[in-house]
Formats: C-alpha cells, sequence, structure tokens
C-alpha cells in the first residue's frame, strides 16, 4: 500500500511538472508571435496572417465623431470591410458627439477602457502625442504593409512628431471656393466654366463688384461670415499666400502673427466687410448658397456632398482664389490613431486596426463622396475617384493647403485668435489692436 501511494505522488508531480512547462512554453511562443519580427511575411500577407489571428477573429473598437452624411458614409466603409474580412477582423465603430470627442477620448485612455482605433483631427494631435494618448504606429504600420511614400507628402507630414509616425491619414480637408454657375453664367462671369476672376486683390474685389451690381435683388455675392471659424479661415489662406512666417517660432512661446502679412491680410479680409463689398453676419451662408441666393461660397470641402443632393443646384468647385503671391488656403485632416492601452499593448488588435485603417484609405473614394480629398495615390489614381465630379477640381489643395503649427495648445490659442480677428470684422478693434490682443492672449497660453 505505501509504495502504490508513493508511486501516485510521483506521478502527480510529474504530471505538474509537465504542465508547467507546457504553460511557460505556450505563453512565450504567444507573447512572440504578437510582435512582429523578421521572419514574418510582409505586404498582403502579412496583412492576412494579422488579421486571421492563428484561425480566431479580431474585434476592434472604433470611435468616430462622424454624423450626418459623414457617418453614413463611414458606416458604409465599415460594413465593407467587415463583409470582406468576415471571419477576420470585425470593427465595431461607434460614434461619440463631436463636441467632447476627445475630452471622452483622454477619459477612456486614463480609466483603461480606450478604444483599439481613434479619430483625431492633424491639428488635435500635437496635444495627444503631448499628454501620452496615443501611442507611436511606425514600426506596426510597416510590419501591415502602410507604405508612407504612398501619401500625400503635404498631408502625411501633419502626422510626424520627432521623425515619428503617430497617424495614418484619412483624407484632407481643405477650405476651398464654391461659385453658383447659373448666377455667373447669367452676368457673363465664366470662362471654361470657371469664374473669370483677375489676378491679384484688385481682380478678386472688382470681380464682387461685378456680381453685387449685376446680380438680381436678394443674391449675395460672396457667402464669408462675419463671425466664427471661416474668416479666420480665410485670413489664414491669405496669410499664407503672402509667405507669413511660421506662427509660433522655434521656442514655441512666441506667437508672429502681428506682422506686415498678418495685417496685411487682415486688412483685405476687414476691407471686405467695412467698404460694405461683403455683406456682414451671414450665418446661414451655406444654406442660401443652397438656395441659389449666394454667387460665391467659401467653406470647406465636407458642404460637397450636400450641395450635390440639392435639387436644381448648378455648382462648381475650386481652391481658394490666389488673390497673392502664391496658392495656400487652410486645411485639416482626419486620421487614425492608435489610444494608448493602459492594460496593456494586444499586438493582434494592433495589426487588426492598422489593417481596417490601411484599408480605408486604399478605398478613399468611397470617404471622399462625403467631399473630403484621399491621402493614397491608390485612391486618387482608383477609377472610382477620377469618375466622381468636381474633386478632381479642387484636389491642388491639399498639396497647397497650410496646417496650423504643431503645439500641444494649438486649439486653445487658435480660438483667441478666431475671437480677436472677429473683434477686428466686428469693428469692435483696428487690426494693429486685434492682433496685438491676439499675440498677447496667445502667448500668456503658451506660457503656461
Amino acid at each position: 500500500m505505501k509504495g502504490t501511494k508513493r508511486y501516485l505522488v510521483l506521478l502527480s508531480c510529474l504530471f505538474l511538472i509537465t504542465s508547467l512547462v507546457s504553460a511557460c512554453s505556450s505563453t512565450s511562443n504567444n507573447a512572440n508571435g504578437n510582435k512582429p519580427s523578421e521572419s514574418q511575411p510582409s505586404g498582403s500577407q502579412q496583412n492576412e496572417s494579422a488579421s486571421k489571428n492563428d484561425g480566431n477573429k479580431v474585434s476592434i473598437t472604433f470611435w468616430n465623431m462622424f454624423g450626418g452624411g459623414d457617418g453614413a458614409i463611414m458606416t458604409e466603409i465599415v460594413k465593407k470591410f467587415n463583409e470582406e474580412y468576415k471571419g477576420k477582423i470585425e470593427v465595431k465603430a461607434m460614434t461619440q458627439d463631436w463636441d467632447q470627442f476627445y475630452t471622452k477620448l483622454q477619459t477612456a485612455v486614463a480609466g483603461g477602457t480606450a478604444p483599439d482605433l481613434a479619430i483625431s483631427h492633424a491639428s488635435k494631435l500635437s496635444e495627444l502625442v503631448e499628454a501620452g494618448v496615443i501611442e507611436p504606429m511606425g514600426a506596426s504600420a510597416d510590419a501591415n504593409g502602410v507604405d508612407w511614400s504612398s501619401f500625400n507628402q503635404n498631408i502625411l507630414n501633419s502626422t510626424i512628431f520627432n521623425d515619428v509616425h503617430y497617424a495614418i491619414p484619412l483624407d484632407a480637408h481643405p477650405l476651398i471656393f464654391y461659385y453658383n454657375k447659373k448666377i455667373l453664367r447669367d452676368l457673363n462671369l465664366l470662362i471654361d466654366d470657371k469664374p473669370a476672376i483677375e489676378p491679384g486683390p484688385n481682380g478678386f474685389v472688382n470681380f464682387l463688384k461685378k456680381i453685387k451690381e449685376g446680380a438680381p435683388k436678394g443674391v449675395s455675392n460672396l457667402g464669408l461670415n462675419s463671425k466664427g471659424e471661416t474668416p479666420y479661415r480665410f485670413w489664414w489662406a491669405l496669410y499664407n499666400q503672402l509667405n507669413g512666417p511660421q506662427m509660433i517660432d522655434a521656442s514655441g512661446t512666441k506667437v508672429m502673427l502681428n506682422n506686415e502679412q498678418g495685417k496685411k491680410a487682415a486688412e483685405f479680409v476687414n476691407g471686405l466687410f467695412n467698404d460694405g463689398i461683403v455683406r456682414k453676419n451671414q450665418d446661414k451662408s451655406s444654406e442660401e448658397f443652397q438656395a441659389g441666393k449666394v454667387a460665391l461660397l467659401l467653406d470647406g470641402v465636407w458642404s460637397t456632398s450636400s450641395f450635390e443632393a440639392t435639387k436644381d443646384l448648378e455648382f462648381g468647385a475650386m481652391p481658394v482664389p490666389q488673390i497673392y503671391d502664391k496658392p495656400a488656403t487652410w486645411i485639416d485632416s482626419h486620421t487614425f490613431v492608435l489610444p494608448k492601452q493602459k492594460k496593456g499593448e494586444d499586438q493582434n488588435k494592433i495589426n487588426a486596426a492598422i489593417v481596417f485603417a490601411k484599408w480605408v484609405t486604399d478605398h478613399a473614394a468611397i470617404w471622399s463622396q462625403a467631399g473630403h480629398i484621399p491621402t493614397t495615390t491608390a485612391a486618387i489614381n482608383s477609377d472610382a475617384f477620377k469618375k466622381m465630379p468636381l474633386r478632381q477640381d479642387y484636389l491642388q489643395a491639399a498639396s497647397d493647403g497650410k496646417y496650423l503649427p504643431k503645439t500641444p495648445k494649438m486649439w486653445p490659442i487658435k480660438d483667441q485668435l478666431v475671437q480677436a480677428l472677429e473683434g477686428i470684422w466686428q469693428g469692435r478693434s483696428s487690426v494693429d489692436q486685434g492682433l496685438d490682443s491676439a499675440v498677447k492672449n496667445m502667448e500668456k497660453l503658451l506660457s503656461r
């Protein structure tokens, strides 16, 4: 009996040791499998390998802020991707409130409940990088077949910090120029279906005067509100057309806007309002353009799809006219980012997220239905994109656009600039006073 007990004890010990060794070996292999290695396949083979996850489907959460037409199109994109990668990757898209999006994202990261993939504006990336909210994605993107050289360089540069890739650009959405073809044709102001605007600031002003003098009663020449973001974006376009220096110096504390270029651009915009050339306080200029009551409109490319859906609206689109020394306009982008995971990275989810982001950018002709400009050569050269009306007419704006500088406090200091410029447009301050106020308030925030 004692011999039998000893045999059973010995057998149990051997079984326990074998199980431990097997478990350690399994853990080690899994850890190595979660990291890209030189022996792994590249390109589409790597994408397929990553998405399979050893035969198990990978589910990822994807946060975005897209509503309206943008939201419907992104829903369509996610559906198409999930159908193509059925059994391999499932993307669960969640639309968050735009106004609270970044606050929710930072809260989720801090609380360990971050999504696997999220959207960020390029102009917000500096803040997210500085706060440690998002992870670098260069190595994982490379391992999953992302070819950085295939992106528009101007757009891509807005996502790189200290030579590190922190985002995959989804689109470019610059400020552009819309025009009502019927109104301009009736006034004999179209040449080859384009506005016949003569060069220089005087040429632009004279064009507006011709519309104002000849257009039917109730029709405005230019839809440009004297409040909010749009006139500031137009000012930024002109500032860069004048070769204005960087908004913030190398130290990151000094603002350089109250200069010759800043004043000249502000005086031009202010003159449109003060001289009565453009009507002030056009709070609904976009809706008025849709109704055929505005000849020209400054707005973002995101309005294209809404205008296309408007019955009997015959319109065209083009980059912001070159009024000064070189082409330039305001621009921003939506980008894909990897939020930091407080509980630790899951390489399978990272791979799946990048596979999805790459797929979307390669198929961005779908996304460009909303009016946005694709970021990759593959999407721009696709037959689907080339067949789309209007987009080719303002495609160049993606390369000519000037992004805001990279600083973690860009959004709050931009708000100070918008408020100061609005004070000029509304007649509460002179150009010098307004720009001086902007510089002081912006530097105050930068020094904190």
